[in-house]
């Protein structure tokens, strides 16, 4: 749910190209991801990276004022988080997946979780 929410809040910041109206952050895909700048990408990952932290974040005992940095940083130190790398492995990889032409039309959100799960289960074998 974190994700999906920062994810659509990211979104909103940078804007879908040409687009007047919101859409839902389901429809976006490969397409869109080409559609932005540089800054745009790296925006995006950073809101759905974010969101994502805080809402694991928040199955901790909860604190007087919410998540403080430090837990953040211990669960990402610690290999708590879902998506763990840094905003410019997730842009990378993105730019790879989109460059077939096949893969435009699948979603970003999907594109971002099979990304995840092929970097996972690389650094899982290299142990």
């Amino acid at each position: 749910m974190g994700c999906a929410v920062a994810f659509t809040l990211a979104w909103g910041v940078v804007g879908a190209p040409g687009s007047e109206a919101p859409r839902s952050f389901l429809v976006y895909d490969g397409h869109a991801w080409r559609g932005l700048t540089e800054g745009e990408k790296l925006a995006l990952l950073t809101g759905f990276l974010m969101g994502g932290a805080f809402e694991e974040s928040l199955r901790l005992p909860p604190g007087p004022a919410g998540p403080v940095p430090e837990t953040l940083e211990t669960m990402r130190r610690e290999g708590r988080l879902r998506f763990p790398f840094a905003p410019s492995v997730y842009k990378a990889r993105l730019e790879d997946f989109y460059f077939y032409q096949d893969r435009l039309p699948v979603p970003l959100y999907r594109a971002l979780f099979l990304i995840n799960e092929q970097i996972r289960q690389g650094a899982a074998g290299g142990r």
